[in-house]
């Protein structure tokens, strides 16, 4: 029976300390306590995958034996005349023992065949808890519009291989790693699939409790994207006196958009208004709207069907970066990453660097012009486009803000005052952030660094990928930049940069000294304490590297 009412589940009973889930010493700090649950709930997630793996692989073998028995049935020659089909039983027998509604026992069951059949090689992946089971739903979903057997065995293996390879994703950005993989592997069904959009084009209402209603439009990634920073161009053009939120104001502004009406700030003090709402100020603000696409040369010119990069969107197909190209409103730029050659060296390349490459070593390009002339803070153009484009969105895991709308933080922080000691204007330190966590990542920890965060980029030496980590609590999670797929030249680009030699202990980075400094001594003592935590991270993940091989472990 599925149904108990004898008593507590036998899963309360089991030891799981074996699997990593062991509850803290109560002995212990507040602070390791919380970074012990942390990692009990981290191996709960490894184990809820493991379950997932477990219960579609038993849904799987129902499965097989349901159809077997019909498929037995056909072959005796016996009359089938039943009502409905043995897939159809199947799905609603499904939805009863686990209290589903038909559409999630279906997604159950496609889940299911994905396991046993479709994506084994990727379904290994949810047994041994590499991804959790929204990573593996969302990847079935993606990949469900292949149906040759062939290049599905080769999206199924490149799939594997990629979120292996990945580190710490979001079931986002696992979505985005198998459209491209399709988009490579299946052209005629990215082609149909492409086809066939403009029929799941349309406007839907839907109501909410407490009077509300949603308006939702689905149109092309790109038209949505400036649609919504026009209407963020009126939300944010209010005087600092409008009592809204940011969004009511930007529900006021589409339904004023869309019915033709004006839109007013709604400040009680009109006189003293100074919201920039007039015809030709919005005009100017919307004229600026800009969003990036980024693809191969290659492909623009319709050489292959490689796919592009939507800023905010992610892979789009090949066919649609080219229409975007053609739009009158497009402006089409080379991102010329020979601008970024170091003139200031002879580009030689060390032994070591030539030696990590996998085959036969290609040239190699030192890269050193990086900043801006006069500005050593400031990226070159192309340096700028480079890192937003080759890590697609927020480099903190899970986060999904768009690269172009994200602040470049330099993440060995840059020394405004002597530039030589501090972190690099360069592709190896430069991560894009959204506002909120570069606010995190600067403010948290002002005066006691342990309790905020450690961030670190790094370049692997054998294919020129970056890499991100970041550490919280003690806890630290790397992720491979999502788009290294989309810039195969990175692998010929080296930096002279290396990472920073930690600060020697001395009375300067002692924090209750610092602190009688002043803003600029507890700053100091702040970055001090940084240089050093990532100076121990890398060697960690260096003597990891010997013994596990690279990430993830």
């Amino acid at each position: 029976m599925i149904h108990r009412d004898d008593g507590a589940s036998p899963w309360t009973r089991l030891d799981l300390t074996g699997v990593g889930m062991t509850p803290p010493d109560p002995r212990t700090n507040e602070e390791t306590q919380g970074r012990d649950w942390l990692l009990f709930a981290a191996a709960a997630h490894r184990g809820e995958a493991f379950l997932r793996w477990s219960q579609l692989t038993a849904v799987a073998e129902f499965l097989e034996i349901t159809l077997g028995r019909l498929a037995d049935l056909i072959e005796s020659g016996e009359d089938q005349r039943d009502l409905f089909d043995p897939w159809t039983v199947t799905i609603e027998e499904v939805a009863i023992v686990f209290a589903l509604p038909a559409f999630q026992a279906k997604a159950l069951v496609s889940e299911a065949v994905a396991t046993a059949d479709r994506l084994p090689e990727t379904a290994v992946l949810l047994r041994d808890g590499v991804i959790g089971s929204a990573v593996f739903a969302t990847v079935v979903d993606r990949t469900d519009i292949v149906d040759e057997r062939a290049p599905l065995a080769a999206v199924d293996r490149d799939l594997a291989e990629a979120l292996a390879g990945a580190g710490h994703l979001s079931a986002k950005a696992a979505g985005k790693i198998a459209d491209q993989i399709v988009e490579i592997h299946d052209t005629d069904a990215v082609k149909r699939r492409y086809e066939k959009r403009n029929g799941r084009k349309n406007v839907t209402r839907r109501d909410y409790p407490d009077g509300l209603g949603g308006l939702h439009i689905t149109a092309d990634a790109e038209e949505t994207r400036l649609a919504q920073d026009a209407v963020n161009v009126l939300a944010t053009a209010c005087c600092p006196n409008d009592p809204r939120t940011i969004g009511q104001r930007r529900s006021a502004a589409a339904i004023a958009c869309l019915r033709r009406l004006p839109f007013t700030c709604a400040c009680a003090a009109k006189e003293a208004c100074t919201a920039e709402l007039d015809e030709q100020q919005i005009s100017q603000r919307q004229a600026s709207i800009v969003i990036h696409a980024v693809c191969q040369k290659t492909t623009l010119a319709g050489e292959n069907a490689l796919p592009a990069h939507l800023d905010g969107h992610g892979p789009i197909s090949a066919a649609h970066v080219r229409e975007l190209a053609q739009r009158p409103d497009a402006i089409v730029r080379d991102l010329d990453l020979d601008t970024l050659r170091d003139t200031e060296s002879t580009g030689a390349v060390e032994d070591a660097d030539i030696a990590a490459l996998s085959g036969p070593p290609e040239p190699l390009v030192r890269i050193g012009n990086t900043s801006r002339p006069g500005d050593r803070y400031r990226p070159t153009a192309a340096l700028d486009a480079l890192a937003r484009a080759v890590f697609g969105t927020c480099t903190l895991p899970g986060c999904e803000h768009p690269a172009w709308s994200c602040h470049l933080d330099h993440v060995a922080e840059f020394d405004h005052l002597r530039p030589a000691s501090g972190g690099p204007t360069c592709l190896c330190n430069l991560a894009p952030k959204c506002l909120k966590h570069h606010l995190l990542k600067t403010h948290l920890g002002a005066t006691n660094p342990a309790e905020g965060w450690v961030d670190d980029l790094w370049i692997d030496p054998a294919d020129g990928t970056p890499w991100t980590s970041v550490t919280v609590h003690g806890i630290t999670v790397d992720t491979r930049a999502p788009n290294r797929w989309l810039l195969p030249q990175l692998e010929r680009l080296r930096c002279r940069h290396r990472a920073l030699a930690p600060p020697e202990p001395s009375a300067e980075h002692d924090p209750n000294r610092s602190q009688r400094g002043g803003i600029q001594a507890v700053t100091a003592y702040k970055h001090a304490w940084r240089r050093a935590a990532r100076a121990r991270l890398r060697r960690a993940r260096e003597r990891d590297d010997e013994d596990l091989g690279p990430p993830p472990f």
